[in-house]
């Protein structure tokens, strides 16, 4: 046992050292792309240096309280976080583009320089101290009455593989909850397979009623479970075997209201299934950490993510007002206090495999999350009883999931510019060193994750051509379709 503990952490130590070269590596080749575009020295040392300080204090003030980042008060803390990641990136490049002569297009490509700023100098350091560095107490595991419920419509194709892992999932006292939501094709008759499999260690029961969307049946099941704590699961995801003992460890913890688990795409067979998985490995190594840390996750998954049942009474159940259930519950956990964190378990689930699917599943996701972000703007006051949320939390989610996205298109439009002028070489040695600096950040998310398949590697340069453009491009057309009001209809997937 000792000798394995110790394998372990001299293999850790490894992976350490190779990530924090790779971190500074992306780090002076970002100092490359300030310098390259007229940036000079001091300006690319006034960028770094704000990063430096709003991740030292950020988890410099963290350690002190007891209860939980959440609740900090400082009145200083939004303003050093605000100035280290958004204003003074900014600042530097409208300084920057007043000062040199650049043409309109590199204006605008200058400003992926905050952007970035954001994903390596403030994101990076805090995933890579949440992973290596942040020692957690230890709590002697007490294992309640768990519930773990599990909405379906017309998933007769998964839900098989859904309940069995659910079932041979080790943990000793559960209760299994399946909603059929009105399917019309064998989800009943499969869910029913499995009643022949209760026991006292696996409480099984099957609810049909007509469709009424995935949070109508969640909350019918809520009406049934007797556990403390709810797990959700989607009828096309499968859990691994330790997963429900590990998402409830973080519940020995009074202020923990909620858990987000890890999601890993199973199907991984084309282009496009293959940089998703990449997306959503990058996305829980380099983006939920940080927020993990400080317990404002902002999305806990369908896939899989774990609740006190009565944080979710007390908020008043799902609501139906949004595409989006699990982000509008989060967050409405999060306004009612306590914290939300990230957990390493994870739940395998499959991925559309053709453009047209993939379209499908993302206009709805991202119109429910603008949908989101709209109803809980109150946030944003400035007399905010919020905390992190409304410092950190929403504030950041909400830039980074608008303006990137315009961004990007502006730069294409700006790029075909210069080119039909014949200025289009200018481009060339930035655009090289962003797609580099997309490789490293892909190596060290890969490396973080652990056992993960190294060929996903050569896809991050879709991250930057190719795939980030049809997100952004679903993006864009799901902020007008909910700005034009368009409607749409919240149904069971």
């Amino acid at each position: 046992m000792y000798k394995g503990s110790h394998t372990k952490m001299i293999n850790q130590k490894k992976q350490l050292k190779t990530i924090i070269f790779l971190s500074s590596l992306t780090g002076l080749i970002l100092v490359a792309l300030i310098v390259f575009f007229g940036f000079s020295y001091i300006l690319a040392t006034a960028t770094l240096v704000p990063a430096i300080v709003s991740c030292t204090y950020l988890i410099t003030t963290s350690k002190k309280q007891n209860g939980g980042f959440l609740y900090n008060t400082n009145i200083l803390t939004g303003p050093i976080i605000l100035l280290g990641l958004l204003v003074t990136p900014i600042i530097s490049t409208i300084i920057i583009s007043t000062i040199f002569s650049f043409a309109i297009y590199s204006i605008v490509v200058s400003f992926l320089m905050p952007m970035t700023f954001v994903s390596i100098f403030f994101y990076l350091p805090l995933s890579i101290y949440e992973k290596y560095f942040k020692k957690n107490t230890t709590i002697p595991l007490i294992m309640p009455t768990l519930t773990v419920i599990v909405p379906a419509y017309n998933e007769e194709n998964n839900l098989g593989k859904t309940l069995r892992s659910i079932i041979e999932a080790d943990y000793p006292n559960k209760q299994i909850i399946v909603v059929d939501d009105g399917s019309t094709d064998k989800t009943y008759a499969i869910a029913s397979k499995y009643k022949i499999k209760s026991s006292s260690k696996n409480r099984y029961c099957i609810i049909r009623k007509r469709n009424g969307g995935k949070s109508s049946a969640i909350n019918l099941g809520l009406r049934f479970a007797i556990g403390e704590i709810v797990i959700i699961i989607d009828a096309d995801s499968i859990i691994e075997r330790s997963a429900l003992k590990e998402m409830v460890k973080f519940f020995q913890y009074s202020d923990v209201v909620a858990v987000a688990g890890r999601v890993k795409v199973l199907n991984r067979s084309n282009i496009l299934s293959n940089c998703t998985a990449l997306e959503v490995i990058m996305g829980a190594n380099l983006l939920r950490s940080p927020f993990s840390l400080f317990g404002v996750v902002m999305m806990v998954p369908g896939a899989m993510g774990g609740f006190r049942k009565k944080s979710i009474l007390q908020r008043g159940l799902y609501d139906k007002s949004t595409l989006t259930e699990d982000f509008d519950m989060t967050l409405k956990l999060l306004k009612n206090g306590g914290r939300i964190l990230g957990m390493n378990s994870i739940s395998f689930t499959e991925v559309p495999l053709t453009l047209r699917e993939f379209y499908k599943q993302r206009i709805r996701w991202y119109r429910g999350n603008f949908q989101t972000l709209l109803k809980h703007k109150d946030i944003t006051r400035t007399n905010s009883k919020y905390g992190m949320l409304h410092k950190f939390g929403y504030p950041i989610t909400l830039f980074t999931f608008i303006i990137p996205p315009f961004l990007d298109m502006a730069i294409i439009g700006f790029a075909v510019i210069a080119i039909l002028g014949g200025t289009g070489m200018s481009l060339v040695v930035p655009f090289v060193l962003f797609m580099f600096l997309q490789l490293l950040l892909s190596s060290i998310a890969i490396m973080m994750e652990g056992k993960e398949d190294w060929k996903l590697m050569f896809y991050s340069p879709l991250g930057i051509l190719g795939y980030k453009q049809i997100i952004n491009f679903i993006i864009i057309k799901s902020i007008f379709d909910v700005l034009l009001r368009k409607s749409f209809r919240v149904t069971m997937r």
